[in-house]
């Protein structure tokens, strides 16, 4: 009896060791729960954080490609601003030679012109100087003659003046010197008679008639090449 009564437990001794048992069970489920959530947690935390790195990378994507986008329209627009200057700088250029290219022309035209201008003032003037030329040519010529005859003049009046001298009775008898036709001019009929024609010596003409361009002598129609006018006053 004493063996049952010691191998016997009472009823809340067995609740106790029940409990004992559960505890460390439920310990073990509530540490099991614990970890689960917190890997559920850390999962959620980890999808959570990607979602947001790829919304944080899909932002920054797109105002990459927005700032590309703006970058690239501003650099097209300075490309065309750039390009448009220099066009209009070439442009300007082009035109200030293509007016600087005129000028020249015209300015090679009134040249041209004036070069050719010159060129007939220059035939213009040899004409001159040679018809200038000619006719100091010709004034040397006449000048010449006139004075070679002025010679022969002088010569034949010396002549005439020292025959008259020597032979100044034949003159008034009628000699062979001086051959006194008549007193009046043989050819108007009117004046005086007092130039000499030489060579053949007739005192045949007036001093008007004697400054006529006579080439013969109206008494013997000798040839002419000389006359002096004689004074025939006392």
């Amino acid at each position: 009896m004493a063996v049952e009564a010691s191998t016997k437990r009472p009823r809340g001794s067995q609740y106790l060791d029940t409990n004992a048992n559960l505890a460390p069970a439920v310990k073990r489920r509530s540490g099991a729960f614990g970890l689960s959530s917190s890997l559920i947690n850390s999962e959620l935390l980890c999808q959570f954080q990607n979602q947001q790195q790829l919304e944080i990378d899909r932002f920054v994507a797109q105002q990459t490609e927005k700032l590309r986008i703006e970058i690239e329209a501003r650099q097209q627009t300075q490309t065309r601003m750039l390009a448009s200057s220099v066009q209009n700088a070439i442009a300007k250029k082009l035109k200030e030679k293509d007016d600087e290219i005129v000028r020249i022309r015209n300015v090679n035209f009134v040249l041209q012109d004036r070069v050719k201008s010159l060129y007939v003032e220059n035939q213009i003037l040899r004409d001159i100087a040679q018809t200038n030329e000619a006719h100091a040519n010709n004034l040397r010529t006449n000048l010449d003659q006139v004075l070679a005859q002025m010679e022969t003049l002088q010569t034949a009046e010396t002549a005439v003046e020292d025959d008259a001298e020597s032979n100044c009775g034949s003159c008034v008898e009628g000699g062979e010197a001086i051959r006194v036709v008549s007193s009046g001019c043989k050819r108007c009929g009117e004046r005086e008679a007092s130039v000499l024609v030489l060579p053949c010596r007739h005192l045949c003409l007036c001093t008007v008639c004697g400054s006529a361009s006579l080439r013969t002598c109206p008494v013997c129609g000798s040839v002419m090449n000389a006359s002096v006018h004689v004074n025939m006053s006392s």
